[in-house]
């Protein structure tokens, strides 16, 4: 569960990122960029649904979820969701691929609102889940398109020269970086500082701050996957201190997943 947060908060992020920075004028539009970010989108969204139907005991439950859904149910509605991003995000590839610009230009709005819902939705999956009181912040859902941009930040980041990488694109993916380890930073100290709703909510916390998980949680998350980076980006340019500065950030954050997930239904439910 904590591999495939990660998975999908960089495959709906990779196009959220680029395009608002395009609505904005802060880069221009690039066909390699674009076959590049939609390349990783696909690539990222078919790790993630290789690892929800890896998670099921039966494996050909998930068709039961596709072709004979519960309307209701949270977990078919984000199944659907992650489809139709999967298939904007392709139509958009084969777009970049042939050349088409106005294809391209109509396709990406609706693949970045696709986006967003793939990135939001988890957060009510993990509020379906009652039991885990750690999941039902009210926090999680700005959480999870604050992790898609830095996720989307980063990789834009990481990409060279003959990918579509640029001096204008990585200034701004040093921003967004900056921005996004701040925000990711900001939420999490609020989540793990303020008084929590019940027991089961402050147990988990405690789990995660003071207890088995504190050493991931601290060290990997929030210093070498929070604080270095922002460092690093604050006292030093170049395209090498950006791309190590996006790989900390990125391994910060698979780690906080890791802690959140594991924390969160560590608790015992009596």
């Amino acid at each position: 569960m904590s591999a495939y947060s990660w998975t999908k908060a960089i495959a709906s992020g990779v196009l959220l990122f680029p395009a608002f920075a395009e609505l904005f004028g802060r880069i221009a539009r690039d066909r390699i960029r674009d076959i590049a970010l939609s390349s990783v989108a696909l690539l990222f969204m078919a790790l993630t649904a290789g690892l929800l139907v890896w998670d099921l005991e039966y494996k050909s439950r998930f068709l039961r979820v596709v072709f004979t859904p519960q309307k209701k149910s949270r977990l078919a509605r984000g199944a659907f969701i992650l489809i139709g991003y999967s298939a904007l995000a392709g139509l958009y590839w084969i777009g970049a691929v042939l050349g088409v610009a106005k294809a391209t230009a109509l396709l990406l709005w609706p693949t970045l609102l696709a986006g967003i819902l793939a990135a939001v939705y988890t957060a009510f999956l993990f509020g379906q889940c009652e039991g885990r009181d750690l999941w039902q912040t009210p926090l999680l859902a700005v959480h999870l398109i604050v992790q898609a941009f830095l996720c989307g930040a980063a990789v834009l980041a990481l990409l060279p020269d003959k990918l579509g990488g640029s001096a204008d694109s990585l200034a701004l993916s040093r921003i967004g970086l900056i921005c996004g380890l701040v925000g990711h930073l900001v939420i999490v100290a609020t989540e793990f500082s303020v008084p929590h709703p019940t027991d089961n909510a402050a147990y988990a916390a405690r789990l995660i701050t003071h207890g088995p998980f504190k050493p991931m949680f601290w060290f990997g998350s929030v210093v070498v996957g929070g604080v270095v980076p922002v460092l690093v980006l604050v006292s030093m340019n170049g395209y090498l201190a950006t791309a190590a500065a996006s790989i900390f950030a990125l391994g910060g954050l698979l780690a906080f997943e890791w802690c959140f997930v594991m924390a969160g239904q560590s608790v015992p439910n009596s």
